[in-house]
């Protein structure tokens, strides 16, 4: 029995699915057509935009299709699994009506209609086209490179950071960018999004973080090199420096923690670093499930974990550490609150001698914002 095509596949759904599909593509002109006509309307846009809309594809998602072409000759679905292809991108094929998916309890498996598969073909294996996957694999790696260092950017400011570090000769517009970050999104688990801002998927509260980062407009992002950004991208953290190195080590020597799980650990804290959480919750945490054997182990502990917080780059400080931003503005400081008696410290490390924002931590110490602490007392 020969393959189905796509105008076949569009008639096995309803008017519903259809619809779902005419607005995943943001097709105009065609919503008020019967579910016949919708059908022809589909079918023929489908085809006509199937190249431009991959050329935005990463090489997994493109290697998966291929895969899909090759097996389902053989057969009439192809079974898939999650190591095959994330249930982002999965969906994204599916929602973009090129592929006929069965997920259930029973089965997940996918066909991709005859005669979009051998339009596919074609346009896989022309030369400028693999060229240009393959660009898309550095620029989107370089994209999470960028929310690894600051969080949270919007399409304008990725792109000017784009324009910093990629000579005009092989960069993209930003139209063209933003699609493979659009497209990126939808079909990865790489980039998450809040409002018009695109996001590390480690960040837990997005309103807040962009909130303290618009709060220091005035304070320039701090620029890594491109291989550290590229670097960043790939392992979705930037490479350890010597502080942090140090408080690895520790917790492999003193808690007799494992090299991995001691990565794993380092990496929560630094996570919880860049979400701005305080010393004093990361203390607890590790103290519920390590133990201290003495007072000189905890003092060393904390002793670190306050230098690990200091020299950690942070999403609300635009990729600078606190230790950075001392040292820049130290004239302009007032000195730093002292160490509790548990050697935490606050909410943010670096604490403004200027005029106090509502937001920005309270002069008193308290770890708190001033809008919760000090603010209409008179101090």
């Amino acid at each position: 029995m020969p393959q189905q095509n796509l105008k076949d596949f569009l008639s096995s759904l309803t008017k519903k699915e259809l619809t779902g599909i005419r607005q995943y593509w943001q097709f105009g002109g065609i919503s008020q057509l019967n579910k016949a006509e919708l059908i022809e309307a589909l079918t023929e846009r489908i085809k006509a935009q199937l190249k431009d809309w991959l050329q935005y594809q990463l090489p997994r998602n493109i290697k998966f299709l291929e895969k899909v072409i090759q097996v389902q000759s053989e057969k009439k679905r192809v079974e898939v699994s999650f190591r095959d292809l994330l249930p982002e991108a999965l969906y994204n094929f599916y929602y973009r009506g090129v592929l006929d998916l069965i997920d259930d309890e029973e089965e997940t498996s996918v066909r991709i209609p005859a005669d979009i598969a051998e339009q596919i073909e074609e346009i896989v294996n022309e030369a400028e086209f693999k060229e240009q996957i393959k660009k898309n694999k550095e620029i989107i790696t370089f994209v999470s490179g960028l929310l690894v260092y600051y969080g949270a950017l919007g399409g304008i400011e990725i792109y000017n950071f784009y324009e910093k570090y990629y000579d005009k000769e092989e960069s993209l517009d930003y139209l063209n960018l933003r699609e493979l970050i659009i497209e990126t999104y939808r079909s990865t688990d790489k980039i998450e999004r809040y409002s018009y801002y695109y996001l590390d998927p480690g960040v837990i509260n997005p309103e807040d973080i962009i909130n303290e980062i618009e709060m220091r407009s005035n304070l320039d992002y701090y620029l890594p090199r491109k291989k550290e950004l590229l670097y960043a991208g790939s392992n979705q953290l930037e490479k350890l420096n010597s502080v942090q190195r140090k408080f690895k080590k520790m917790l492999v020597s003193d808690f007799s923690i494992s090299e991995a799980k001691a990565d794993d650990i380092l990496w929560e804290m630094m996570m919880d670093i860049k979400n701005d959480f305080s010393t004093i919750s990361m203390l607890h945490d590790f103290s519920s499930n390590y133990e201290f054997k003495n007072e000189k182990q905890t003092d060393e502990f904390v002793s670190q974990l306050n230098d690990l917080h200091n020299n950690t780059r942070m999403w609300i400080l635009k990729g600078h550490t606190p230790e950075e931003l001392f040292e820049e503005e130290k004239k302009h400081l007032q000195p730093l609150p002292k160490n509790n008696k548990d050697g935490s410290v606050g909410e943010q490390t670096v604490v403004k001698g200027k005029k106090v924002g509502r937001n920005d931590p309270c002069p008193c110490g308290s770890g708190k914002k001033y809008k919760k602490c000090c603010l209409g007392k008179g101090n």
